[in-house]
């Protein structure tokens, strides 16, 4: 089993099919299928099933592809480490974060240590915290910051932040900042709330059944950017952290009020792959995702109570 093998592997393993998989890569279609049969001969195990419409991995081709992805990774982070000057700050760095905040944090941390590291390239990915946490397992990405799942395999958490959630209004509603609202008047609202797979949605819908009320919801978005502009244009009301509207709430184009009796908080953490060894710029970048996060609450942008 080579490099070689592995990254012809996850191609056929994408794609489904050889004749794709020999289209993208520029390379005959028997020699492609060689180099499977190879590969499977070698680790004993049958990585695919052939059917009329293509090849879908089995169990073991499912595993060969986390494993897969995971050791180029790391071939590719040596080799640039390897290559670099001792004490230079190069690479790349892969940052996952939650939609509801990836378009207010995103912005500032790049900014912040693109200043000081130009030579690292940044990539930013917005997404749910499922999916984020399937990122880190298999190497895909190396930091994420996401809301707190408990106890998962292959990942290290730290926790970052015990954010508080607002209720957000349009500019014509009465809501203020220093007025709390009880968590049961939500019922009387029409909401504008993500849809059910995101974390943010189950944790209203888990506290609307302790209380022993029903959120009625009007729409369903799952982007920041939709949701605040349903809320401006009077739709409904959403729920949200006071950092991703802080902006429109300066402008005035959205209101926000606590919420109160039970007040809904909810944990993140930064977490990143415990098989994933750290380079220079991932660690430094943690660092900065830190310092950032501290600076937004000492200013009231993002009200919570810090955890490190």
């Amino acid at each position: 089993m080579d490099l070689r093998q592995l990254r012809t592997f996850l191609h056929v393993a994408e794609l489904g099919s050889l004749s794709h998989a020999a289209e993208r890569l520029h390379i005959a279609q028997p020699a492609l299928g060689r180099q499977i049969r190879l590969l499977e001969e070698d680790l004993g195990v049958a990585l695919f099933t052939r059917h009329g419409r293509g090849m879908a991995l089995t169990s073991a081709g499912r595993i060969l592809t986390d494993r897969a992805s995971a050791i180029l990774r790391l071939v590719e982070d040596t080799r640039a480490e390897v290559s670099a000057e001792q004490d230079a700050v190069k690479g790349a760095v892969c940052l996952g974060v939650p939609p509801t905040i990836g378009e207010v944090i995103a912005g500032r941390m790049a900014e912040r240590f693109l200043r000081d590291y130009p030579e690292v390239t940044l990539r930013i990915v917005p997404a749910f915290s499922g999916y984020l946490l399937d990122m880190i397992q298999r190497g895909e990405a190396d930091l994420a910051v996401m809301y707190e799942t408990g106890a998962t395999s292959h990942i290290r958490t730290e926790p970052l932040i015990e954010e508080t959630l607002y209720l957000i209004g349009p500019p014509s509603s009465d809501l203020d900042i220093t007025s709390p609202v009880p968590f049961p008047d939500l019922a009387d609202l029409s909401m504008i709330l993500p849809g059910s797979r995101h974390g943010l949605r189950n944790l209203l819908e888990n506290a609307a059944g302790r209380e022993g009320i029903a959120l009625r919801v009007s729409v369903e978005a799952d982007a920041l950017q939709t949701l605040k502009e349903l809320v401006a244009r009077g739709l409904g009301y959403t729920v949200l952290p006071l950092a991703a509207v802080h902006a429109d709430i300066t402008a005035g184009t959205l209101r926000a009020a606590p919420i109160a009796r039970p007040a809904l908080t909810r944990k993140m953490v930064l977490t990143r792959s415990i098989v994933r060894p750290d380079t220079n710029a991932v660690r430094i970048f943690a660092s900065t995702l830190k310092a950032e996060t501290a600076d937004m609450v000492s200013h009231g942008i993002w009200q919570g109570t810090l955890l490190f």
